[in-house]
């Protein structure tokens, strides 16, 4: 016993659990990457939510082992960062938000630092979060065109022959008629992790969208892979020849420098912006007009 204590309490023992503390920022990093980039999908719920719970049951035993270290406290500051986007991007998941939040809480009151530099940062954080969730809050439920998306293609899209691309229609309705969006996207870019999760890319391309004269129009599209082309009422709409590229090894890989493609969470229309832009536009154009006109002198 007295061997055991003198290990737990032997300052180069602490230092190295302190360091293994480093995981749970990483994964807190790589989660708040996906949100940004990918869509998390569960592939076996149940199984994600034990073993992440239990992950971070593990990790705050150790962050309260070693609760006086200096490199915990960092640990402990840093992860209050890394969780602050997992956190606003992916709001009711509950499985990867629940433990996180109780592990990073946990992490940065129970470490032994400073009271003064603890009450400094913990405004900070404490404002980041309140201030950051209320402008999200506002971009995401204010500034922004509300539609109700649904899906009129089977889950998975409609996945070309080849098998890099897949296509999905989207009936969209919004305020006003509302509109057909049809988009393509890479079907070889998502990852599944341990079987448990899948991400899912969210890199897209606008291929078509058309404003609805009724609430059908958009039934009434015959959208289908031909090849390699997609065609969208028997007219050629995407060839996926011109997004391939072929690398030294002789292998293809996606080239997305053509056209527009967009990799963003953020997917709506902004009015504001909009608004902006063709006030920029009118302005530009009033002024080439100005100096477009001839300037006619008198003699004196």
């Amino acid at each position: 016993m007295e061997k055991v204590k003198k290990v737990l309490t032997n300052k180069w023992f602490i230092l190295v659990v302190s360091v293994l503390c480093a995981a749970y920022t990483i994964v807190l990093g790589y989660f708040a990457y996906a949100v940004f980039f990918y869509n998390i999908v569960y592939i076996d719920k149940m199984t994600f939510a034990i073993a992440y719970a239990a992950f971070s049951i593990v990790s705050g035993l150790f962050f309260f082992y070693t609760r006086r270290s200096f490199i915990t406290c960092i640990i402990g500051m840093v992860n209050m960062v890394a969780f602050f986007p997992t956190l606003l991007l992916d709001w009711g998941n509950w499985p990867l938000l629940i433990p996180a939040a109780m592990v990073t809480v946990f992490g940065f009151f129970s470490c032994k630092m400073n009271d003064t530099i603890k009450t400094v940062f913990g405004t900070i954080f404490l404002l980041l979060y309140i201030l950051g969730g209320i402008a999200f809050f506002l971009i995401m439920n204010v500034f922004r065109v509300t539609t109700v998306d649904t899906l009129l293609t089977p889950d998975g899209g409609l996945v070309s022959p080849s098998g890099y691309f897949r296509c999905y229609v989207l009936d969209v309705q919004n305020k006003s008629s509302g509109k057909v969006a049809i988009y393509v996207e890479p079907n070889q870019m998502d990852k599944d992790i341990g079987e448990v999760i899948r991400l899912e890319t969210t890199i897209k391309r606008l291929i078509k969208q058309a404003i609805k004269e009724n609430k059908d129009d958009a039934l009434y599209y015959d959208v289908h892979w031909d090849g390699d082309l997609l065609m969208i009422n028997g007219e050629e709409y995407f060839d996926e020849k011109d997004f391939l590229a072929e690398t030294d090894s002789g292998e293809l890989t996606y080239d997305f420098s053509e056209g527009v493609w967009t990799h963003t969470y953020f997917e709506f229309e902004y009015p504001i912006i909009e608004l902006i832009d063709r006030f920029k536009q009118v302005i530009t154009e009033k002024f080439s007009e100005a100096a477009e006109e001839p300037t006619v002198t008198t003699a004196s």
